[in-house]
């Protein structure tokens, strides 16, 4: 896919891995709808730099985790574009809870993470392919997780979501080719705000025992979703970026 010109939308756009999506596209010169749910002035500061790079930058406000809310977004997005080439499910939510800590998680835990983390993928993902199959197709771009992958992070409730969020990749991509590409990255540990749930301690040891002996940057993180817009060969795939820690 030639990224000049082409529009994307960014759920969870505005701060750490999602303002590097933003920003790299942009760069790329894609015009960027950076969606957010609370963080309206990281939103806004983000949508600002995407400007300042010579494409147009939307801040746009929807819970993604209400499925109605995400049908009106995308409906937002064709009546101010027109189109929609890249879908970037991006928004996430944790909890922090010990794995032996069984009674930490409540039923509301469960729900509350699997309608953001996996659902919202599927609801969000299904309105945007019909306004992408009328412009010729797209790529969805899924940020998952190496918590998906292996028994590890910060909750039962968070692995179990995103192992969900994985598989649901590639349903997705059976279900929309071959006009709609269906790919995800997983990250490892990220040092965003949502480290802040993690000690420098258990931080340290997740370097010690990456293979790299660091955790991933954010910007090389990014560049794994610009490469995946760009390889219209590439679908049903799930691309790892952590440093070597799950090998």
């Amino acid at each position: 896919m030639e990224l000049k010109g082409k529009v994307a939308l960014i759920t969870g756009g505005g701060t750490g891995l999602g303002r590097s999506i933003a920003l790299q596209l942009a760069r790329e010169g894609t015009h960027i709808i950076i969606n957010y749910s609370k963080s309206q002035e990281e939103a806004e500061h983000t949508a600002q730099e995407v400007q300042a790079l010579g494409v147009r930058g939307i801040p746009l406000k929807a819970d993604v985790s209400i499925p109605s809310e995400g049908e009106k977004m995308i409906k937002l997005v064709e009546k101010e574009f027109g189109r929609l080439d890249i879908l970037v499910n991006n928004a996430g939510t944790t909890k922090y809870v010990a794995f032996s800590d069984l009674e930490g998680l409540e039923e509301e835990d469960f729900i509350r993470l699997f309608k953001t983390n996996s659902m919202s993928n599927f609801f969000l993902s299904r309105a945007a392919a019909s306004l992408m199959n009328r412009g010729g197709g797209g790529c969805i771009i899924n940020t998952v997780s190496i918590a998906g992958i292996r028994p590890a992070g910060s909750s039962i409730a968070y692995c179990m979501s995103k192992a969900a969020q994985i598989h649901l990749t590639k349903c997705l991509a059976v279900a929309l080719a071959p006009t709609i590409r269906v790919n995800g990255v997983a990250p490892g540990l990220l040092l965003t705000r949502w480290a802040s749930g993690f000690s420098e301690e258990r931080i340290k040891a997740m370097e010690n025992n990456a293979l790299l002996k660091k955790t991933p940057s954010v910007e090389e993180t990014a560049s794994t979703y610009i490469y995946l817009a760009r390889n219209d060969s590439i679908t049903g795939q799930i691309i790892v970026v952590d440093a070597g820690t799950t090998i």
